[in-house]
């Protein structure tokens, strides 16, 4: 099951979705309120086009926020979260307090890396769907087997997400840290 750029969300928004800072500055509309501490930024749900411009955009401006704090790239940092949401450079990079540090001071960039690594991991669950349901049913009367595909299929789903942030932009991937270097 793939999730076409023309279908709508899958999550009902009750709330206005966050525009960006570039997108506030040419709306006309009145600000949504300010978000107090312990509320939630409202749900955005990324798909198609918008999630690879999404990624671009967050590695532009996360780039422009690394040069005015003096961060070098290369060597590429890789983010990740942790269980408690905080942004954590997942590499060995020269400035990896001052990158976490810069993320608790710029809510608004991990929230954005937040949504990122939601929509990502969201894509890469619904990503061959239909290809598990079809093995799944071709299995229909041997559940040894059927429960370790659903095993397999929960292990792929659960890897964890990361982002280096390199001059060129952002590269999303899934999984260990092997083929990182800095």
């Amino acid at each position: 099951m793939q999730i076409s750029p023309a279908a709508p969300p899958l999550i009902p928004q009750t709330a206005q979705a966050r525009a960006t800072p570039r997108e506030a500055a040419h709306s006309e509309t009145s600000a949504p309120p300010s978000l107090t501490p312990g509320t939630l930024p409202p749900l955005r749900l990324l798909q198609g086009a918008e999630l690879p411009q999404a990624t671009a955009e967050f590695a532009a401006d996360l780039g422009k926020l690394f040069r005015s704090a003096g961060i070098a790239v290369p060597p590429d940092p890789v983010l990740s979260m942790d269980r408690s949401g905080k942004v954590v450079v997942a590499n060995a990079h020269p400035d990896k307090a001052r990158i976490e540090q810069l993320f608790d001071d710029e809510p608004e960039m991990r929230n954005r890396f937040a949504e990122l690594s939601s929509a990502h991991q969201l894509q890469r669950a619904v990503e061959n769907y239909d290809d598990f349901a079809a093995a799944y049913t071709r299995l229909q009367g041997n559940p040894a087997a059927q429960g370790a595909l659903v095993r397999e299929r929960i292990a792929h789903n659960s890897a964890q997400f990361f982002m280096n942030i390199g001059a060129g932009g952002a590269e999303p991937f899934f999984g260990g840290l092997g083929r990182v270097t800095a």
